[in-house]
């Protein structure tokens, strides 16, 4: 059963975005999955390395939109985009260090992250960006 599930009021209202934020729903749904069998623990390295990158092509091509557009959140969202970087940066740096207690702080972080940065931070760009014919 998934923990979250995607719905359209979390839409950016930018299609390359909105799919690209439903990868981040699937990880947080595979490590539920995974901690709900006993193998949270197990999972965590292949859902880490796949979030980093993840974290930095995301960021990325949602910043280059905002670059192109003006946006003029920009400086600010790029803070944000770096503390969140930074975290899982955190988090894979722990588990490379062979701590094994990462399934349920990381659980935590991923839904804080679309609690706060993707139904928060993300909502306030879509109508300049799509005043800018972004969709």
């Amino acid at each position: 059963m998934a923990l979250v599930t995607w719905t359209d009021n979390l839409s950016v209202g930018v299609e390359l975005i909105d799919n690209q934020h439903t990868v981040l729903f699937n990880t947080i749904n595979e490590l539920h999955d995974a901690m709900m069998k006993g193998q949270g623990r197990a999972k965590v390295g292949e859902l880490l390395g796949m979030l980093l990158a993840y974290t930095r092509n995301h960021f990325s091509a949602e910043e280059a939109l905002m670059e192109d557009a003006k946006y003029a959140g920009l400086a600010t969202h790029r803070i944000e985009h770096c503390k969140l970087t930074k975290q899982v940066e955190w988090f894979v740096a722990r588990h490379q260090q062979g701590d094994l207690t990462l399934s349920i702080e990381l659980a935590d972080f991923l839904s804080d992250w679309l609690k706060n940065h993707i139904q928060s931070v993300d909502q306030s760009y879509r109508p300049w960006l799509n005043k800018c014919g972004v969709y």
